[in-house]
């Protein structure tokens, strides 16, 4: 797969501009966001960081990687409602953004091979960000997620098999498959010994022509046959239910829902296809009000995981 599969990028403005009329009256979130950065020996990246009010020990975390080009952070994200889900839900959220010098499209790089081991790269620059979080407001380190869109979402998916001993559950939404290659055992491979089935929530539009339903059905099935190999099995291959949501406040487009509950007690997977829509609208339905049931669906999925040991399900 080409490394334009997953770009965000100026040619889909128009899209963006035809989903906010469609999805105009909503008001943005207008949260508090405190900017930082964070640097290691691979390199620097700032983020935005939203605390929700109160004590920050024991709560969780959610960290959530952009798309190319991502409009929400320019030059804040203050209408990126899954503030108002951590207000909510009581969760830190950190909001990385990539470095134009890195990739002058904002896109974060991981289709490059020196994105997709453990301890190099920008995977280790997002993983040793987390780590500095949990330390400084004393999080709990059994819930901590990860979720993306479109390259976030590749980007997470390469987290998601680097990191199993920090990320509990992900979400690698519009992403594509580890190393872009369909077996399991690739991803197993690069967990090594921290080998463990990953809860894994997706979202993939009916007509995106960027990450394409193909890639995304390739992205559920390597992470449900690695799930298998960790700990065998622990993941159906076929949905154990389907649902069918219409449309409602805060949810502008009808939804499959398939879910793959675990034999072992929990739900591994999920994952939903917006019917009506396509890579830039599947975009603003994870960051902006219009969306925000589907962002709290993504959030409940998460945080009902914490970590497992490694080869155990939940």
């Amino acid at each position: 797969m080409r490394v334009t599969v997953l770009r965000l990028s100026a040619v889909l403005g128009s899209f963006l501009l035809i989903a906010a009329c469609l999805l105009s009256g909503a008001p943005g979130a207008r949260a508090q966001i405190d900017k930082r950065c964070f640097t290691n020996g691979a390199g620097t990246r700032c983020y935005y960081l939203h605390v929700p009010p109160g004590a920050t020990a024991g709560r969780p975390l959610m960290v959530y990687l952009h798309g190319c080009d991502d409009p929400i952070d320019h030059p804040e994200p203050t209408g990126f409602s899954l503030t108002r889900v951590a207000d909510e839900m009581g969760f830190v959220l950190a909001y990385p953004l990539q470095d134009p010098a890195a990739n002058k499209e904002l896109c974060w790089n991981w289709d490059k091979a020196g994105n997709q081991r453990r301890g190099e790269g920008e995977p280790s620059i997002i993983a040793g960000l987390s780590t500095a979080l949990i330390d400084e407001f004393q999080l709990d380190r059994s819930r901590v997620y990860l979720g993306g869109y479109s390259a976030g979402g590749a980007m997470t998916t390469v987290l998601g098999a680097t990191y199993p001993d920090l990320y509990a559950a992900i979400a690698p939404m519009a992403g594509a498959p580890y190393r872009t290659r369909p077996e399991g055992q690739v991803i197993i491979d690069a967990m090594g010994e921290r080998a463990r089935p990953m809860p894994t929530f997706f979202v993939q539009t009916l007509f995106d022509e960027i990450s394409t339903i193909v890639i995304g059905r390739s992205n559920l099935a390597q992470w449900l046959a690695a799930d298998n190999l960790a700990d065998p099995g622990s993941a159906p291959t076929l949905p154990t239910a389907v649902q069918v949501l219409d449309v409602g406040q805060g949810l502008p487009n009808p939804l499959t829902v398939e879910h793959y509950a675990s034999p072992r007690g929990c739900e591994l997977a999920q994952f939903t296809t917006p019917l009506l829509a396509e890579h830039a609208i599947g975009a603003w339905l994870m960051q902006q009000d219009h969306g925000i049931e589907l962002q709290r669906n993504l959030m409940r999925f998460l945080l009902a995981h914490r970590m497992s040991p490694p080869h155990q399900t939940c």
